[in-house]
């Protein structure tokens, strides 16, 4: 799998204790309209997360695609499409002393055309997660609104910029 973005703040000593974490998010069009979760401030991101120990990507990805959007994933669909790599220094809350490294891996997809019950973590429900659709443009655009008034918090740019590299690939192959 290709890495598509690397996004390191370089804010950190090489020497620290690190934390890895693996990302699996998918993406998952219906018609013209991209499957999202937009949290209360209206930040949409691609559905996906953490992946269990031992845990396949595509079981990661059919669990976090129907805990977070109540969608089925196909799984003979699965395309991979790459991973964006983000390094920086933990934050204050959690655990300043160390290197967060997240390797988000990224794979389009499709979902069945019934839709059941969202599972939401209780750290989703805090920020108000809930499912949306909109086209990547609005999306963009949405995410780009969030960078202007909240400012450039690592995942606003990893979703800002994800958002981005979809675009610029599925422009790509209509030439």
């Amino acid at each position: 799998m290709e890495r598509l973005l690397l996004l390191d703040e370089k804010n950190y000593d090489k020497d620290m204790d690190k934390f890895v974490r693996i990302a699996v998010r998918g993406i998952a069009f219906v018609g013209d309209r991209l499957i999202l979760i937009e949290d209360s401030k209206g930040e949409v991101k691609l559905p996906g997360g953490g992946q269990d120990e031992g845990e396949s990507d595509v079981d990661t990805l059919i669990r976090e695609f129907r805990e977070e959007t109540g969608c089925s994933v196909i799984p003979e669909s699965i395309c991979p499409f790459g991973y964006i790599e983000e390094k920086r220094r933990d934050f204050k809350n959690y655990h300043e002393g160390r290197i967060f490294h997240q390797i988000s891996r990224l794979y389009f997809c499709e979902v069945s055309a019934e839709r059941g019950e969202t599972h939401l973590s209780e750290q989703e429900k805090r920020y108000g997660m809930q499912f949306k659709m909109y086209t990547l443009d609005e999306a963009i655009a949405k995410n780009r609104a969030m960078l202007d008034t909240v400012g450039e918090l690592a995942w606003n740019q990893r979703e800002y910029r994800t958002l981005l590299l979809i675009k610029e690939h599925i422009e790509k192959d209509k030439r």
